[in-house]
């Protein structure tokens, strides 16, 4: 699937429904550090299943709340996926924004912990195109709640899906959660 811009703004900007059967799995790492439970989902956008459209979901295990909710499109490029819109919670790595995009956040440098989110709007290239990275620019974001139905209905509400109580919350796995 080509992503243009245009698709891009009709995908994000659609009211969306996310399309079941919706089942948690736990994604077996090696690593305690990236174990997580995850949880991804096609995506109706208008009245039209279009291929390549997902809403992924990452709760990551170890203590607090840690996850990532995602809006992604296939990419052009091998097996890729570019993000339209990522919301990442107290996630475990700084985060350094590239030096392009708007001042305010051309070379931002977010702490670690610090809750961000990814919109494509901020990562379109001078000459009016889609990054397949899109997600290197980024924001903070000061959530009032930072738990799995609070943060939910926030990304349900800034990208326009329609359906976000139809998931179930994830079932607590030893760490997870």
């Amino acid at each position: 699937m080509i992503v243009l811009r245009a698709d891009a703004e009709t995908i994000y900007s659609a009211p969306k429904k996310l399309l079941g059967p919706f089942r948690w799995h736990i994604v077996d790492e090696k690593s305690t550090k990236n174990a997580r439970s995850s949880l991804e989902c096609r995506v109706e956008v208008g009245s039209a299943v279009r291929r390549g459209v997902f809403f992924r979901i990452s709760i990551f295990s170890g203590a607090g709340f840690r996850a990532m909710f995602q809006l992604e499109v296939d990419s052009t490029i091998g097996k890729n996926h570019t993000p339209l819109y990522r919301l990442d919670v107290n996630p475990h790595p700084p985060h350094s924004n590239r030096l392009y995009g708007p001042d305010e956040v051309n070379g931002l440098y977010i702490p670690a912990g610090q809750t961000h989110e990814h919109d494509f709007h901020d990562s379109i290239t001078s000459q009016g195109e889609l990054r397949v990275r899109a997600d290197e620019q980024a924001r903070p974001v000061i959530l009032a709640h930072e738990d799995f139905v609070s943060v939910l209905g926030y990304v349900c509400s800034k990208i326009n899906v329609v359906n976000g109580n139809d998931l179930p919350e994830p079932e607590a796995q030893g760490l997870l959660l």
